[in-house]
C-alpha cells in the first residue's frame, strides 16, 4: 500500500521524519483501509504519531468531540464527517496497538467507547429531527418518554473488534403519544431508523458502522424499538436461554442512561437466577455445537478463530455458562467483559488458576489474531488461512508461522478441554413443567407429564399454568418472589395429582392469584407464611363460591385468614357494618354479607371435624338467618313506612337459611290508607335486595308465596289476607305458611297477621282430600327435578329434603303446634329420620358452598361429588350409595306418613 504514496505523494514521503515514516509504513502494512484513509487525509498521520504515547481519550472526551459535528446542517456532511471521526480514532487506536503502547483490553475498551460516542451523536441528531417532525414523545402523565441504545455482544462487553459490526438494541421508556398526537412507537420507529441510517450510510469515507439489530426481541421480524414494559413482558414470557446468555453483556451505550438503568434492572433477575438447570446448560452447549458445525464447513486449510472448535466462542461460552450458573449467588460475576469474567471466576475458585490463565491467554491471543486478520483488508472476517501463517506471525511477533500454528492448535485443544470438563453439579434438576416454564422448550414433555397427573385436557391445564407464570402480575414480582413461585411448581403438581377435581382447583387458583390480585400475597406467603399458602390452596380446592367472591373483593382474604371469630349476632353485624365504607347502604350490606358468607363457609369447611353434623348445620342456619333478618331490618329502616310488616317464608321463615338461599318474603299493610301512602316502600326494599352493586346482589327474591303468586299484589292488607286464607288459598299453601315468621316492621300488624295465619293453619281438620292434594303437589315438584339414574336432586327429587319438609309440615298441622323449624319437628316426632335430614341438608350445603348458588342436583361422576367426598373424608362411591339409600328410606317414611301405598 505504500506504493501509492511513493507514486503519487513522493514529496510527502520524503519530507516525513523517520518516526512518522515508520508509522505510516507499519499502518499500511497492517491495514489497507487505514492506509487509504491516510492517503486521503495526510494530516491524521501527525495525529496518530503524536498520540502514540498519550493517554487514551476515554468516553466523555470522545462524546464531547463528536458532538461538535451536530453543528453541521447538511446531513450528508454529517454522515461523512462522522465516518471520518470514527476512522481518525480507529487509526489512533490501531497505531497504539501496532507499537504495543497499551494493553489489548484497554484498546478494545477505547474502541467500544468510540462506538458509544458515534451512537450518542447520531442519537441526538435523530432525536432533534424526529421531534421537529412528530413532537416530543410523552408518557400518560405528560412526562417525556425518553429512550436509549443498549450495547450488546462485544460492544456491550467493551471488547469490540477492530472491524466488527455493533450489536445494539433500541429501547424507550413507555408508550404514549407525542405532543402532536403520534404514538411513541411511530416516533421511535422513525427516530431509530434514522439513527441507523446515519451510522450505516456509505459515503466517501466508507461507512461508520455496520449495525446489527438481530439480538432484539423477535430478531429481524421484531419492531425496531421496544418499550420497557414490552421488553419485560417479552423476556419473562418468551425469553429463551440464549437470550439470558446474550443479555449478560447488555449495558448503556447512548441516549438516556436512566432508561438503560431501568432496563438493566428489569433483565438482571431474568439473566441471573438463583440456579440454572441442566436443560439450560444443554441448550447452550447445543448452540455452541451448531456454531462449530457451521464453522467447520470451511476448508481444512482454514480455521474460524471466532466460531471454530476451541476458539473465541468456546471461551465465551465457558465464561457465560459459569456466569449463569453462579451469577445469581455471586453478583461480582455479573461482568460484561469476557476477559474480566474469567478473572472473577478464578478469584472465586470456580475456575482453577491454571484454567483461568489458559483461557485468558488464549482469549488475548485469539483477539489479536482476529484483529490482524480483519484490518488487513478491512473485512468483517475471522478466517485464519494457514497459508498466511508466516505473514500473521510476523505481525503478531512470532518467530515463524510454524510457531504461530503450534500456539493456535495448543490453545484450541486446551480451551476445548476446559469447556468439556466444566463441573456442572450445581445445575438443578427440574420437573417437566418447570423445564417448560423456564426454557419455553419441551412443551410435548410438559403436556405428557400433565396428562399423567390426571388432566383430561393437558393443553388447557398448561394454558392455565402459563397464565400464572407468564402474567404481568408475575413479571413485576421481586426476584425472591419469582423464585419462590417457581420452586413451588413441584408442590403444585403434587396437589393437582392428589386432588380429584383438579380442573376446578387449578381454575380457582388462577382466579384467586390473577383476578383477585393475590399473586404477590401468595408469593410472599411461600417465603414467610406457609399456613396462608395452605389456606389459599384450600379455598381453591373446596369452594368455587368463595373463590369467586374473593376474586371480586381481595379484601375478603384478610377477614377469612385474619379473623378467628365469626359474626353471628345483630350486634356483630352492626359493629362490622360500621367499619365498612361504601357509597350506599346496599353496597355496605352487600360487602357485609360477603364477609359473613366467606367466614362462615370457610369455618364450616375447615373445622368440619370439630362439631357434630347437627351443630354444624344449626350454626350455619343461625348465622345466615340472622344476617338476612338484619339486612331486611336495615332496609326497612331506610325507607319511611307505617303499618307495614315483612314476613319470611321458606328457609328464611324456618330459620334454616343456606348458602345460595333466596328470600321468600311477603309484605302486609294494616289498612288501605297506609298501603296507599307507603306503597313504594315494599318496591324499594325489593329493589335494594335485587339491584346489582360491585359486590353482587344481596339476595334473589321469591314472591310466589304471596296471594295469587306472581300475579298477586306485592303488599296486600290484613283484611285481604284474611279473605284469601278463608276463600282462595289452596291446600299446599298451608304447608308453605307453616314457616311464616315475622321479620321486621310494625309489630302490632305482626300480631294481627300471626292470628290470621294461625287460624288459616289450624281451624280446619286434615282430610283425605287435603292429603291427596298435597301428595299431588309433591309429585309435581319431584317432576320438576327430572332426576336420572346418574343424577339426583337432593332437595326436590325422590326421597329428598322436600319429602322430609312435607312430613314435618303435615305433623305441624295435625298437632296444631306452630313450630317453624323443620329440624325441630323431625327431632321431636321422627327421631329416626333426624340423621337422614341432617345428612341431606349437609350435602346440599356443601354442594352450595362449592358452587355458591341454590344448586341441589349432583351427578354420580361429577367433580362436585368428589370434592364433597374429600371434605367429609369418604369416597365418592360411598357418598353416592349413601345418598341413594337415604333417599329410599326417606321416601318410605313419606309414603307411610301420607298413608299412600307405593304402586
Amino acid at each position: 500500500m505504500m506504493k501509492k504514496f511513493e507514486a503519487l505523494k513522493k514529496d510527502f514521503l520524503e519530507n516525513l521524519p523517520p518516526g512518522k515514516k515508520e508509522l505510516l509504513s507499519k499502518v499500511c502494512y497492517y491495514s489497507s483501509c487505514l492506509c487509504n484513509f491516510l492517503f486521503r487525509h495526510e494530516n491524521y498521520l501527525d495525529y496518530f504519531f503524536d498520540n502514540l504515547d498519550k493517554p487514551l481519550v476515554g468516553k466523555d472526551k470522545l462524546v464531547e468531540e463528536a458532538e461538535k459535528l451536530l453543528d453541521l446542517q447538511n446531513e450528508k456532511d454529517f454522515i461523512q464527517k462522522l465516518t471520518e471521526f470514527k476512522m481518525k480514532h480507529f487509526g489512533r487506536i490501531v497505531s497504539k496497538d501496532i507499537y504495543r503502547r497499551n494493553s489489548l483490553i484497554d484498546l478494545m475498551k477505547e474502541y467500544s467507547y468510540l462506538a458509544d460516542a458515534t451512537l450518542e451523536v447520531a442519537f441526538k441528531r435523530a432525536w432533534d429531527s424526529s421531534v421537529k417532525k412528530f413532537g416530543v414523545p410523552l408518557d400518560e402523565n405528560g412526562n417525556v418518554s425518553n429512550a436509549s441504545v443498549i450495547a450488546l455482544g462485544k460492544l456491550g462487553g467493551k471488547e469490540l473488534n477492530y472491524y466488527s459490526d455493533i450489536d445494539v438494541m433500541y429501547i424507550y421508556k413507555e408508550d404514549g403519544k407525542t405532543e402532536r398526537g403520534f404514538t411513541n412507537r411511530e416516533f421511535y420507529s422513525y427516530m431509530f431508523s434514522k439513527l441507523t441510517r446515519l451510522l450505516t450510510t456509505r459515503n466517501t469515507e466508507g461507512q461508520t458502522w455496520i449495525v446489527d439489530l438481530d439480538l432484539r426481541p423477535n430478531g429481524k421480524s421484531g419492531f425496531i424499538a421496544y418499550s420497557l414494559e414490552a421488553l419485560e413482558v417479552y423476556y419473562w414470557t418468551m425469553g429463551r436461554t440464549w437470550e439470558r446468555s446474550m443479555l449478560i453483556k447488555a449495558r448503556h451505550s447512548a441516549g438516556n442512561k436512566d432508561v438503560s438503568d431501568e432496563f438493566i434492572k428489569i433483565i438482571t433477575p431474568f439473566v441471573y437466577r438463583k440456579s440454572i438447570t441442566k436443560e439450560e446448560l444443554k441448550e447452550i452447549v447445543e448452540i455452541k455445537n451448531l456454531i462449530q458445525q457451521d464453522a467447520e464447513k470451511y476448508r481444512k486449510d482454514e480455521f474460524d478463530v471466532k466460531k471454530g472448535k476451541g476458539g473465541i466462542r468456546s471461551i465465551e461460552f465457558t465464561a457465560q455458562i459459569l456466569q449463569l450458573l453462579y451469577g445469581g449467588k455471586y453478583p461480582q460475576l455479573r461482568e460484561r467483559s469476557t476477559y474480566k469474567a474469567i478473572q472473577e471466576l478464578k478469584t472465586l475458585g470456580i475456575l482453577k488458576e491454571n484454567e483461568a490463565q489458559i483461557l485468558s491467554d488464549a482469549y488475548l491471543f485469539y483477539r489479536n489474531l482476529e484483529h490482524t486478520i480483519q484490518i488487513e483488508n478491512c473485512q468483517q472476517t475471522q478466517i485464519f488461512k494457514y497459508s498466511k501463517a508466516e505473514e500473521y506471525a510476523k505481525k503478531l511477533g512470532f518467530k515463524s508461522g510454524e510457531q504461530l500454528i503450534k500456539t493456535l492448535n495448543s490453545y484450541r485443544n486446551q480451551v476445548e478441554k476446559i469447556f468439556n470438563s466444566l463441573s456442572l453439579e450445581e445445575a438443578k434438576e427440574l420437573t417437566p413443567l418447570q423445564k417448560y416454564i423456564l426454557t419455553k422448550h419441551y412443551e410435548d414433555e410438559a403436556l405428557n407429564y400433565i396428562s399423567k397427573i390426571g388432566f383430561k385436557d393437558p393443553k388447557w391445564a398448561l394454558e392455565r399454568i402459563k397464565e400464572i407464570f407468564f402474567s404481568k402480575e408475575f413479571i413485576i414480582l421481586s426476584v425472591d418472589f419469582k423464585e419462590a413461585l417457581f420452586d413451588f411448581i413441584p408442590e403444585l403438581e403434587k396437589q393437582l395429582k392428589t386432588f380429584p377435581d383438579r380442573e376446578d382447583f387449578l381454575l380457582n387458583l388462577n382466579k384467586l392469584l390473577l383476578d383477585g390480585k393475590m399473586l404477590p400475597i401468595f408469593a410472599s406467603a411461600l417465603v414467610q407464611n406457609k399456613k396462608l399458602v395452605e389456606f389459599i390452596l384450600n379455598i381453591a380446592k373446596l369452594s368455587d363460591y368463595i373463590t369467586n367472591l374473593m376474586a371480586k373483593d381481595p379484601k375478603l382474604l384478610d377477614f377469612a385468614f385474619g379473623v378467628e371469630d365469626i359474626l353471628i349476632t345483630f350486634d356483630d353485624f352492626e359493629k362490622e357494618l360500621s367499619l365498612i365504607k361504601g357509597e350506599t347502604l346496599e353496597e355496605r350490606l352487600n360487602e357485609l354479607k360477603n364477609v359473613v358468607y366467606v367466614l362462615t363457609t370457610l369455618k364450616y369447611l375447615t373445622k368440619i371435624e370439630e362439631k357434630s353434623r347437627e351443630e354444624r348445620v344449626d350454626l350455619l342456619n343461625k348465622i345466615l338467618t340472622n344476617l338476612a333478618d338484619f339486612i331486611l331490618g336495615k332496609l326497612y329502616e331506610k325507607y319511611t313506612s307505617k303499618g307495614l310488616a315483612v314476613y319470611g317464608l321458606g328457609k328464611l321463615g324456618s330459620k334454616e337459611m343456606n348458602i345460595g338461599s333466596d328470600l321468600d318474603i311477603v309484605f302486609v299493610f294494616d289498612n288501605t290508607q297506609n298501603k296507599e301512602k307507603y306503597k313504594d316502600t315494599p318496591q324499594k326494599i325489593v329493589k335494594s335486595l335485587t339491584s346489582y352493586t360491585k359486590y353482587g346482589i344481596l339476595y334473589p327474591i321469591d314472591l310466589r308465596l304471596r296471594p295469587y303468586g306472581r300475579s298477586g299484589e306485592l303488599a296486600p292488607t290484613l283484611k285481604y289476607y284474611g279473605e284469601y286464607f278463608q276463600k282462595e288459598a289452596r291446600p299446599w299453601e298451608k304447608m308453605a305458611w307453616t314457616k311464616a315468621r315475622f321479620i321486621t316492621g310494625d309489630k302490632e300488624v305482626a300480631k294481627q297477621m300471626d292470628r290470621l295465619i294461625d287460624d288459616f293453619l289450624f281451624s280446619t281438620p286434615i282430610t283425605k282430600e287435603f292429603l291427596h292434594d298435597v301428595y299431588e303437589m309433591r309429585l309435581k315438584l319431584e317432576g320438576l327435578a327430572s332426576e336420572r339414574p346418574d343424577e339426583i336432586d337432593i332437595k326436590l327429587g325422590y326421597g329428598g329434603i322436600v319429602d322430609l319438609e312435607f312430613i314435618a309440615q303435615l305433623k305441624i298441622l295435625k298437632e296444631k303446634e306452630w313450630q317453624r323449624s323443620i329440624k325441630e319437628v323431625i327431632k321431636k316426632y321422627y327421631p329416626e329420620l333426624l340423621n337422614h335430614y341432617l345428612f341431606l341438608r349437609e350435602i346440599e350445603t356443601l354442594l352450595r358452598m362449592v358452587k355458591g348458588n341454590s344448586i341441589s342436583k349432583i351427578k354420580k361422576n361429577s367433580p362436585f361429588l368428589n370434592r364433597i367426598a374429600h371434605v367429609i373424608n369418604t369416597s365418592p362411591d360411598t357418598l353416592w350409595n349413601k345418598l341413594i339409600d337415604t333417599k329410599k328410606q326417606v321416601r318410605k317414611s313419606f309414603l307411610r306418613e301420607y298413608s299412600i301405598k307405593k304402586n
